[in-house]
């Protein structure tokens, strides 16, 4: 009898069981990061790093790491890096210009970065990141796309500067290296709390004004659901096409936002079957959720297909936004392009809530002071979104929507008081049973 091929989930304990052994470094006091680089039906490739969660932002190193899914051999750690040489040849081929310095940059969480200067023009940096999810040619023709046509006063981006032949050496060896012109600056998440609530009005508008201009970007008149790629036509166009979803891995593309949706709730409900340390919720919800998915997803109401699908930057949230050192109201750059997406403008409610809450380990933190003068200065600054967000369709969007998101739970610490264990999952069952109550099948039974 052949002997079963790892699973992913099997392959993630192995890795991190092995990373926290000291295979890259000692682990004491220190998380493991990782994400999927490959899977083939032979093996699953990671990049794997130690992070200090309470440090400072700093450069991190990462490795690559294989594991055969039939012996579960695991390969040596491979460390991830851009040779001094490589990194020359890529800004002389995109910039025409000679490097001078370069040195390890600030990372994102799916990229590795340097930060370089060049002969040619010393008052200049740029950075130059190794990515292995963006498709970076995408990534490119849509930046470029936006500097040329949205006013950089409301949506400013990086300039870039596209490697020749990058979209095939990408396709070759599964990374792409991505230059942009460096913007000075802190990032919004740094300093954002800490505002006064009056720069934070200031700030809210803004920002929603930069979401707007996004949503305004045209695409096909046939509009799915699901990564959003940009593709540079010889004669300078950009042609929009959709694939499926890769943020999430919902799959797609999806031709209607109910379907989407169902897509979405399961994928939280292997999440949540998968999660650990939550028993005692599973045990509450786990089968009543799973009978719901199962037997209750076509009550989701059609005038769901109502809500608006745009283009979007699906984590433009204050981790993706360079404002000034000094003044911090002024966005100065939204970075990191990775995750551009064709999708219903409301799935973006995690990511607005950003701007209206602080961060929390239930990923639902405390609201700000007068949170909802935030909402209301968000929403006022972009009326036609506005009257779209009091929509029936809207509302019953992310009654489902939410339901996606919270119906998993994060681990919930053990060192809580009473009140603080019933209030850790405390809007994941407000709003897992408010649709378990309101569109289960007995529900619709009873009310029939």
């Amino acid at each position: 009898m052949s002997k079963a091929l790892l699973t992913q989930e099997e392959a993630v304990s192995k890795l991190l069981a092995y990373v926290f052994s000291g295979a890259i470094g000692s682990s004491e006091g220190k998380s493991v990061g990782y994400a999927l680089v490959e899977a083939t039906p032979t093996a699953f490739s990671w990049f794997a790093c130690l992070e200090d969660d309470d440090g400072p932002p700093m450069p991190i190193d990462r490795y690559l790491i294989k594991i055969d899914r039939l012996s579960g051999d695991i390969s040596a750690p491979k460390h991830v890096v851009l040779p001094e040489v490589e990194l020359a040849e890529a800004i002389f081929a995109a910039t025409g210009q000679r490097l001078a310095s370069s040195a390890r940059f600030t990372d994102g969480s799916l990229s590795i970065s340097y930060k370089a200067t060049v002969q040619e023009r010393p008052g200049i940096a740029y950075v130059v990141q190794l990515r292995h999810h963006g498709r970076v040619a995408s990534m490119d023709a849509l930046m470029a796309l936006i500097s040329r046509t949205i006013d950089p006063s409301i949506l400013p981006v990086p300039t870039v500067y596209p490697i020749p032949g990058e979209m095939d050496r990408q396709k070759a060896t599964g990374m792409g290296r991505q230059i942009t012109r460096f913007i000075p600056g802190v990032v919004a998440r740094s300093v954002y709390s800490g505002m006064p609530h009056e720069e934070k009005l200031v700030f809210v508008r803004k920002i929603a004004l930069a979401f707007q201009a996004c949503w305004r970007i045209q695409l096909p008149e046939q509009r799915l659901i699901g990564e959003l790629i940009a593709d540079a036509t010889a004669d300078g166009r950009v042609v929009f096409k959709t694939g499926p979803d890769r943020h999430h891995g919902l799959g797609g593309p999806f031709s209607s936002v109910r379907e989407y949706l169902r897509a979405y709730i399961r994928s939280s409900l292997a999440a949540l079957e998968k999660q650990e340390g939550v028993e005692e919720y599973k045990e509450q919800f786990l089968s009543r959720i799973k009978d719901f998915i199962n037997g209750g997803m076509h009550n989701i109401p059609v005038v769901v297909e109502d809500v608006p699908i745009v283009a979007m930057h699906s984590d433009m949230g204050p981790h993706n936004i360079i404002v000034s050192s000094e003044t911090h109201t002024e966005i100065r750059a939204v970075i990191d392009w990775e995750f551009v997406a064709c999708a219903p403008y409301a799935s973006l409610h995690r990511i607005f809530e950003m701007f209206f809450r602080g961060p929390g380990l239930n990923m639902f933190g405390p609201e700000y002071d007068r949170a909802d003068e935030l909402r209301k200065a968000f929403w006022g600054a972009i009326p036609d979104w506005e009257r779209w967000n009091q929509s029936e369709a809207a509302r019953t969007f992310l009654e489902w929507f939410k339901f996606a998101l919270f119906l998993k739970p994060e681990w919930r610490p053990k060192d809580l008081s009473p009140d603080e264990k019933r209030d850790f999952w405390r809007e994941n069952i407000r709003i897992v049973e408010n649709i378990l109550n309101k569109y289960s099948t007995a529900s619709v039974e009873r009310a029939s």
